[in-house]
């Protein structure tokens, strides 16, 4: 190991241009794979206060179109409509109505106004999501389904509100309406997207039969349960009151609803189509594959280009008995030593983008100690794996065939070479 490491860096000062640009390659190309890797990891993998990603369905739009005509409308669906076509469903757990952030003004006995990001929800919200609470309580169905003017509040709200988390029984203003604090959760992630916010406030069901509204339903399939019979399931709900409303001359489009979190993860184009999971795996493995092979390509030339150089010494080598076999393993393991390197050093480069670019250290600035579960869900011993595994990968398809080549070389002709 010693020596493959001398020689290394013996080849490097011999060749100082080709082996920075070698490792800078290496870097880039490591880089820009984890900075992937990293960034669609954020959006799928479980972390509090959604630790049940891989269990969750979210349903949130509805599409009407006219029988006869062009005319549709399309968009978040109502209280009424969510009950009507996700409650009750065998396999789920629990399900929970809410709805989305809304930017409001708070203020408590710290006499101060600030901006927070509200959601009204129901009781279950705190069964589906598993939110820490640290103070209280959360408020009942019955407080929820009365619409009450109560609050559970993050941990930060209530240092910025009232100077501790010590609030319970205390009233916050919310837009000037007042809402008694009856819990108080801990900090957590806003790239936890369907669980996050500052402000809880309890919100019952809304019985108008209007179709369209601002309602999401988050469904937590039990366990073992295939998301596939869940969807069956809300087809035919749809199938249902896509009979009610043809006798309105309208009809009512199923767009493959609920969503799982990789398909949320893969962007929903909007609320009158049907995402394409199968498009986004393979445009997503395209993208890998062009970022592993293009910068292969490059520091295979590279590579080919320092054999050149090594010629007389391959030839030495074989003329003493060396075998090919020999010849391309130490090849290869010496390339595979540069590319770790680059590629640790690419790995560094990319986490860093890919929290700069997802928001993570954003979210650690506001958030503190409540980001925690998403950094050791997202940068652990899997993220490490497959950097390693990327560097291996990247190291084979690049000094394979420069390796083979300089294993056929003829002995006298190779130590005849200039």
């Amino acid at each position: 190991m010693k020596q493959k490491i001398l020689r290394i860096i013996r080849d490097m000062r011999q060749q100082p241009l080709v082996s920075t640009v070698t490792f800078i390659a290496t870097v880039l190309s490591i880089f820009l794979f984890m900075a992937v890797v990293i960034t669609t990891r954020v959006k799928v993998v479980p972390f509090a206060p959604e630790s049940c990603r891989h269990r969750l369905l979210m349903g949130r739009y509805i599409h009407i179109k006219a029988i006869e005509g062009d005319m549709e409308s399309s968009g978040g669906m109502s209280d009424y409509i969510a009950h009507k076509l996700y409650y009750g469903l065998e396999g789920v757990e629990c399900a929970s109505c809410y709805q989305s952030l809304i930017s409001k003004t708070a203020a408590g006995t710290e006499g101060k106004y600030f901006n927070v990001f509200t959601r009204l929800t129901d009781a279950d919200f705190f069964k589906v999501f598993d939110h820490k609470l640290i103070a209280g309580r959360y408020y009942t169905p019955e407080e929820a389904a009365s619409n009450l003017p109560m609050a559970v509040i993050s941990e930060r709200t209530a240092r910025r509100a009232f100077g501790t988390v010590d609030c319970v029984g205390q009233s916050i203003s919310i837009n000037q309406r007042k809402h008694t604090v009856v819990g108080v959760v801990s900090n957590h992630s806003f790239l936890a997207t369907n669980a996050c916010g500052d402000v809880f406030m309890a919100h019952g069901y809304d019985e108008n039969p209007d179709p369209f509204g601002d309602t999401t339903v988050a469904l937590l399939v039990k366990d073992g349960v295939d998301f596939s019979s869940v969807r069956d399931q809300v087809k035919a709900r749809y199938a249902e009151y896509d009979t009610e409303l043809r006798a309105e001359g309208r009809r009512a489009i199923f767009h493959e609803s609920p969503f799982d979190q990789a398909t949320i993860a893969g962007g929903i184009s909007g609320s009158n189509t049907t995402p394409d999971s199968n498009s986004d795996n393979y445009l997503r493995l395209g993208l890998y594959a062009l970022l592993l092979l293009v910068p292969a390509i490059n520091l295979s030339s590279l590579l080919h280009s320092r054999m050149r150089k090594r010629i007389s010494e391959i030839g030495v080598r074989r003329a003493f008995g060396c075998t090919r076999l020999r010849i391309i393993t130490d090849i290869v393991w010496e390339n595979f030593l540069v590319t770790l390197v680059g590629g640790l050093v690419g790995v560094a480069l990319g986490i860093t983008f890919a929290m700069t670019y997802s928001g993570m250290y954003e979210n650690w600035e506001n958030y503190g100690s409540g980001i925690a579960p998403l950094l050791e869900a997202v940068i652990n011993w899997g993220t490490i794996g497959i950097a390693v595994g990327v560097c291996f990968i990247l190291n084979l398809l690049s000094a394979s065939v420069p390796a083979w080549q300089a294993s056929r070389l003829n002995p006298v002709e190779a130590i005849n070479a200039k």
